[in-house]
């Protein structure tokens, strides 16, 4: 099953970007891609399962559950400007691609 690659581009672009700031924080960027890499994931479920081709229920259970976590914490980091929200965000993008990527 292949992974969605154009929310974690942006995202784990952004986070490496501001890395090489002085106060990375999180933005209205990580929000969006957030929700971009949320919506074509389900889109990518939809699609597959219409065209009745197999998907893991769980596998993607968890990655949709770990995008709407780096949504949700993408929206507190950018509220309130704190620093771990930006780290939580780039740690759960990669966790969230190891997952895609690495479960088969």
């Amino acid at each position: 099953m292949r992974y969605d690659p154009f929310g974690f581009a942006a995202l784990m672009g952004g986070v490496f970007f501001q890395l090489r700031g002085r106060d990375p924080v999180a933005g209205g960027y990580m929000l969006s891609s957030a929700v971009i890499q949320l919506v074509t994931g389900v889109g990518l479920i939809w699609a597959r399962s219409s065209l009745d081709l197999p998907v893991i229920e769980t596998k993607m259970g968890v990655k949709l559950a770990l995008d709407l976590l780096i949504a949700v914490t993408a929206l507190v980091g950018m509220r309130n400007k704190q620093q771990w929200a930006f780290y939580a965000v780039g740690t759960l993008t990669a966790a969230a691609a190891v997952v895609a990527v690495a479960w088969t």
